[in-house]
């Protein structure tokens, strides 16, 4: 009969897990999961953060272009229904009570910051349709809105894959690689598929592949919830030496190289800062998913 070693009698005496080989490969958290349904609404708030940021700012500029008193009045009125009737209606709701302690200091400070947040909601709403309905104006109907849908896919899809192929290393093995293998044909086969350029197809895959891969290292080693919290900072670090080493290999090209030697464009360069913007801030305020056993 084998008896336990004095380490594993050690163990047993501090309350702690048992059998774990910590010279083998095994996650920490061996035996939890993801459920699939948390695994896809996770993914899904992370890609559409991603989104955001650059909808948002093309949207601002062209209200910015095309203001006007009617737009300002909309915004004003709109807000003011949001923040002193859609606001505290859904706030109650979701406390599931009718008194909600405010942590506010008086009721104008309260007010103030309601109708602070619903105008800026209602100006990003304002932004986005503006923008949508003017970069697709030659277009009309369902397919405007088909080609504006094309473009959010374009821009979620390789978080949303890369963060599904994440959460999926506490599942089976044959899971695990799957969702990495399609997350990176994800990542080097989405510039082919919607036809960009192929600098741009290589600019967008390169710090992409290394931020999937170093952020599957890192989901393999700790439990789900520091690991997130790992792959945020990882990303952003990721991201920020990658837009610094561009930025000054496009210097160095734009100072001594012809003008058809470039890697990003003034635009492109900023578009990509506001993606990976929108992604780390998606890792940061979405709610994380907790594992089962």
């Amino acid at each position: 009969m084998n008896l336990p070693s004095h380490e594993t009698r050690t163990a047993a005496s501090r309350g702690e897990p048992q059998g774990l080989n910590q010279a083998t490969d095994v996650p920490p958290f061996h035996g939890s999961y993801l459920g699939a349904y948390s695994i896809v609404f996770f993914s899904a708030w992370v890609s559409v953060c991603s989104v955001a940021p650059e909808f948002i700012w093309q949207g601002l500029l062209t209200v910015i272009h095309h203001f006007s008193w009617v737009t300002a009045g909309d915004v004003l009125l709109v807000g003011a229904v949001v923040a002193f009737f859609v606001e505290p209606l859904a706030e109650r709701l979701r406390a599931m009570r009718l008194h909600v302690a405010h942590k506010h200091r008086s009721p104008a400070h309260a007010t103030f910051a309601a109708f602070g947040f619903a105008v800026l909601a209602v100006c990003v709403h304002e932004a986005i349709t503006s923008f949508v309905s003017t970069s697709y104006a030659d277009n009309r109907g369902e397919f405007s809105l088909f080609v504006a849908l094309s473009d959010v896919f374009q821009w979620s899809s390789i978080p949303f894959m890369v963060t599904v192929a994440w959460l999926c290393t506490t599942r089976a093995p044959w899971i695990r690689w799957t969702t990495l293998l399609l997350a990176s044909g994800m990542v080097f086969s989405l510039g082919f598929i919607s036809e960009w350029s192929l600098r741009d197809t290589f600019t967008t895959a390169i710090p992409c592949a290394c931020i999937l891969f170093a952020g599957f290292t890192v989901m393999r080693r700790h439990p789900t919830q520091p690991a997130l919290s790992h792959c945020m900072r990882l990303t952003a670090i990721i991201a920020s030496l990658w837009l610094v080493t561009a930025g000054v290999v496009q210097l160095a090209l734009s100072l001594f190289a012809p003008k058809t030697w470039y890697v990003y464009t003034w635009i492109e360069y900023t578009i990509d800062f506001r993606f990976y913007l929108g992604w780390v801030i998606g890792l940061a305020v979405a709610p994380r998913p907790v594992a089962h056993h």
